[in-house]
């Protein structure tokens, strides 16, 4: 009898894809490269900065080069790089080009999976394997999740040439023609929570679902996924929360590790502590060198001066007695990264 792994957050499944393992370790950069899509999917919750617009981006990060992927794989350590859209196989070219930019980088062992809602042809499908495509994650429009016969031709297409293959929908309603073809081709079907936004919130309402306690998550959902759950099928399902509880803290983690000043202390969420100093910087700098503090032990930038956060707080007295604001923040890993919480001393 099958066995059914669970975690914390929801997520069940009786098998993982590389790609899915990898993002589960928070070691997949999320590579958007296109906002560009010919589908209109009533459930699709890409945000409106992003839909319909000819955009990149790596991870949270804005790509204007190649470079800026490699850098945004290197700051969090990636193993495998997810590619998303959007419709990646409208930019097919470009997709081609990254795949070979991280593969010439990191090497073969960096792995990468796709996401498309096209059913490519075999001549697509040589060209995604050539330049070292690892895995393909279908997401067939509404007509094939009844009738199996174009999905069975894809999954067989990428298979007879050695990539990864599986399907990957939101546990909306039934799907006998995907559960046929996933059976008949032993590929696998990742199932995600339905998901509401602010794109598809009315159609969604309309249709009659409602958030769950979650706030993203829709209500009976993850039942409809429970229905899936069949001994002979290699299945796993998502739950909405995961990108935040599992995914975004993950990488974070990783990020952080690889960033962190001496002065900044990392959370267990992946984000960092430090202290901040504003006001009279020269007269704070000869504060700082009179009580013999290391410069190790803090940071000059533009308008402010970083510290350690221990010390911070020791030597409050003296700079507030100069008229200094200092404050202790939580932010997120990056170059001036988004402020979580900040606390005047």
């Amino acid at each position: 009898m099958t066995v059914w792994k669970r975690d914390s957050v929801g997520s069940f499944w009786n098998y993982l894809s590389k790609g899915c393992q990898i993002c589960h370790q928070g070691a997949g950069l999320v590579l958007f490269i296109t906002g560009r899509c010919n589908r209109g999917c009533l459930y699709c919750p890409i945000s409106k900065e992003r839909s319909g617009q000819d955009l990149i981006f790596a991870d949270e990060k804005p790509v204007k080069c190649l470079e800026d992927v490699i850098e945004e794989a290197r700051a969090i350590g990636a193993n495998g790089t997810g590619i998303t859209g959007g419709e990646p196989l409208l930019e097919i070219k470009r997709v081609m080009k990254y795949i070979l930019a991280l593969k010439k980088e990191f090497g073969l062992k960096h792995h990468i999976h796709l996401y498309t809602g096209i059913l490519p042809n075999l001549d697509a499908m040589q060209k995604l394997k050539m330049v070292g495509l690892d895995e393909i994650r279908f997401h067939p429009p509404a007509r094939d999740w009844f009738n199996s016969k174009n999905l069975r031709e894809a999954l067989s297409f990428a298979g007879s040439l050695g990539i990864d293959a599986g399907v990957e929908i939101p546990a909306i309603g039934s799907a006998p023609g995907i559960i046929e073809a996933i059976r008949s081709s032993g590929a696998f079907l990742n199932l995600n929570e339905l998901e509401i936004s602010e794109t598809n919130n009315q159609n969604l309402k309309e249709l009659g679902f409602r958030s769950n306690d979650s706030g993203y998550g829709i209500m009976g959902s993850e039942e409809i996924a429970k229905a899936f759950m069949i001994d002979d099928l290699k299945i796993h399902y998502c739950p909405s929360r995961f990108k935040d509880a599992v995914q975004l803290r993950e990488r974070l983690k990783r990020r952080a590790e690889r960033v962190a000043r001496s002065i900044d202390i990392i959370t267990e969420d992946g984000t960092i502590i430090h202290g901040i100093i504003k006001g009279d910087l020269k007269r704070a700098l000869t504060i700082l060198e009179g009580l013999g503090v290391p410069e190790r032990m803090y940071d000059t930038r533009k308008n402010r001066i970083d510290i350690e956060p221990h010390l911070l707080e020791e030597i409050s007295k003296e700079l507030k007695g100069i008229g200094c604001i200092i404050s202790l923040v939580e932010r997120y890993p990056l170059e001036d990264g988004l402020v979580v919480e900040s606390i005047p001393l």
